[in-house]
């Protein structure tokens, strides 16, 4: 045979030192992967003196490793930053696993088991049996078209009951790349299904539809230099048109149509995108492919990256790769287990902690004084009346900031860990205290006025599930408290308060409170006189709900027409500007008869000269103009020569160019 019949043959010859000195430094990023190659050992054997400091998220450690083993190549750990040390920091979040192999991978066992055993129904009953024990070992069995066909649409639910709500999106990972195309085409098919199933439904909610309608799942794998089959090479295609992992790393845009590729949801690979991926918008990864060892660590750890109401990852494992985790964990010392195991949970490792939220929310009541908040929350108390009593009394609790925003965070936190379980059964009972618990916090909400309330970050799930039971109540969560000068106020403030006058005053009294906060730029002194009435009236009738509903109601009829009466000798529009310059220059003290008239003029002169200048186009996106004006209106106060104006003129200017913005409208009537 000749030597043209063989490829090149390697050189024999070493790499050779290159400077032997000990004053060099070698740092290498990833050194679980680059110490065995050629290039790691002619480095070495180049800088055979260098300190040699190495990062790794996972270090080979077993003996199978050999001389490849990290501490042999580098020494002993400088330093660790292990992964619960990063969970704690918010660097990344906690992984959830569940397992959902050959015997629970659908909801619907049986048709599962008669599916499998279509598959395999020319073999005997012992092979089958045999098959099904090492179920997902060979390359046969995990490219099978029927198989991977019933993961799919396993799969597509659980990612949109359990993902989609929140808007975040799941990683495939398959054995070969003929099943990564054959994954693509039963994901789509599932989706199908599933719109046509929701298209069905009594009442289609047409929103999941168009969500679902969006989505998209893409294939992203290497190519082959030979031999490839034509449907890799079509999905390579597709996903590089596509531009598909920069597509699938943004999030959804279901609005703009110029964006539909956002909905790529299924990122589908094999043997790309394993590690070093960051895509803070992938929550889940379902696996359908042998990994051991540092390869499984790194690859579950795609979707620990942190992101906006992103609260844990997800692991759902097709294959029965639980045996692997626990040998890739046991493989480090037992410390570094336990903090990987801490890192990675069970899904039902969460409902200790959602029982523990739920007791701290009862307790919570329980210590304001509301004795019979657990039987308000179970639906155990003796009928409605024993129920509209609990109501009135754990709204009333939250009347002080502190129980309230106590309440609002508790809330949340249980919130949030019940989006983590649901649909899951397990959490199916604590639904009905999610109800019931958000139901507490809108009507205090409405009673107090308190706009800062809210449960955005609990996630969608839950949202979906409080929500949904409080349009029942024919309350829409989308629609903001009623306000003060409301047609409906009144109507509304009566159906809330069921007849009990306490509830009735106190959310008349928040509904002014924040009507006057809300407002009081517009006419400072105005809603300042406003506010002191308020005060005054709850002093001197307080304990008595019927004098102050009366007194509110009043108080809302003044709110309602404003500002009515002008000042002597002037506009009401320059006596708005008058009574608030008055409230600046005097604080409250008695303003001397003699400067009332030269205070008058003033205001005049300032006012017409507002409405001469505000009168244009966006004049208060101009600042140099808006500058300008405030000069000018410096410089008449000075003129003026009011003493208690000019010790304060610098700021009395700002204020009365503040106070023009908000009024620009009525100025330039």
């Amino acid at each position: 045979m000749s030597r043209a019949s063989y490829q090149a043959i390697p050189s024999s010859d070493t790499f050779g030192v290159v400077n032997p000195s000990d004053r060099i430094l070698i740092m290498i990023d990833e050194a679980h992967r680059t110490q065995g190659s050629d290039l790691g050992e002619n480095i070495f054997e180049a800088f055979p003196n260098a300190t040699r400091i190495a990062f790794t998220g996972t270090p080979l450690i077993t003996e199978q490793h050999g001389t490849k083993r990290t501490v042999k190549r580098f020494g002993e750990y400088i330093d660790t930053y292990k992964l619960m040390d990063a969970v704690h920091d918010g660097a990344t979040l906690q992984i959830l696993y569940e397992g959902r192999t050959a015997d629970t991978a659908l909801k619907d066992k049986h048709g599962f088991d008669t599916k499998f055993e279509d598959l395999f129904k020319e073999r005997s009953d012992a092979e089958i049996l045999a098959i099904k024990k090492k179920y997902g070992a060979t390359g046969d069995i995990l490219e099978a078209e029927k198989r991977i066909e019933a993961i799919a649409k396993d799969l597509v639910d659980h990612y949109i009951d359990n993902i989609l709500p929140d808007g975040f999106k799941a990683q495939v990972v398959c054995h070969s790349k003929i099943a990564a195309v054959r994954y693509q085409r039963f994901i789509t098919q599932a989706l199908r299904a599933r719109i046509d199933r929701e298209r069905l439904k009594p009442e289609p909610n047409t929103a999941l539809i168009a969500r679902i309608e969006f989505l998209k799942a893409v294939v992203v794998v290497s190519s082959d230099p030979t031999n490839e089959a034509a449907a890799i090479t079509q999905a390579r295609k597709e996903a590089k048109r596509w531009n598909a992992v920069e597509n699938f790393c943004k999030p959804f845009d279901f609005d703009d149509p110029d964006k539909d590729l956002t909905g790529i949801a299924f990122l589908i690979v094999c043997d790309m995108l394993l590690t070093g991926f960051d895509a803070p918008v992938e929550q889940v990864m379902y696996l359908d492919k042998k990994l051991r060892e540092h390869n499984l660590l790194q690859a579950i750890a795609r979707v620990n990256r942190v992101s906006k109401n992103k609260q844990r990852g997800f692991v759902v494992d097709y294959i029965g790769l639980a045996n692997h985790l626990t040998l890739a964990l046991s493989i480090y010392s037992q410390e570094d287990a336990q903090d990987i195991q801490d890192g990675l949970k069970n899904i039902l490792s969460e409902m200790p902690i959602l029982e523990e939220r739920y007791q701290r929310l009862l307790q919570h009541f329980r210590a304001c004084g509301v004795a019979d908040i657990e039987g308000f929350i179970k639906g155990t108390l003796a009928g409605p009346k024993a129920e509209v009593a609990v109501i009135h009394a754990a709204v009333g609790a939250l009347k002080d900031i502190k129980p309230r925003t106590d309440f609002e965070v508790y809330l949340k936190k249980f919130l949030q860990s019940l989006n983590l379980i649901l649909p899951n059964p397990a959490g199916h009972a604590y639904r009905g205290g999610a109800r019931r618990f958000g139901y507490l916090l809108r009507m205090a909400k409405e009673r107090y006025k308190d706009d800062s309330i809210d449960i955005a970050g609990a996630g969608a799930k839950v949202k979906a599930l409080i929500n949904e039971h409080l349009i029942d109540l024919g309350i829409n969560p989308r629609i903001p408290p009623v306000e003060l000068l409301s047609d409906d106020f009144l109507a509304h403030v009566q159906q809330h308060a069921r007849g009990n006058d306490e509830a009735k005053a106190s959310e008349m009294e928040h509904a002014i409170r924040k009507h006057c906060t809300v407002h009081f730029d517009e006419d400072p002194a105005f809603y300042k006189r406003l506010s002191e009435k308020l005060e005054k009236l709850i002093e001197n009738h307080q304990g008595l709900p019927v004098i102050l509903a009366e007194g509110y109601e009043q108080l809302r009829n003044e709110a309602a027409e404003g500002r009515t009466e002008a000042a002597e000798g002037i506009t009401k529009e320059a006596t708005t500007f008058y009574d608030y310059v008055l409230q600046l220059a005097y604080e409250g003290s008695e303003v001397p008869a003699d400067m009332r008239a030269p205070l008058k003029k003033l205001m005049l002169r300032i006012v017409e000269m507002l409405q001469d200048t505000i009168d244009v186009l966006d004049f208060w996106k101009k600042p140099i103009e808006v500058k300008k004006l405030r000069g000018n209106i410096d410089t008449e106060i000075l003129l003026a020569d009011v003493p208690a104006l000019n010790a304060r003129h610098e700021r009395i200017a700002v204020e009365i160019v503040k106070l023009a913005e908000k009024r620009h409208e009525e100025l330039i009537k």
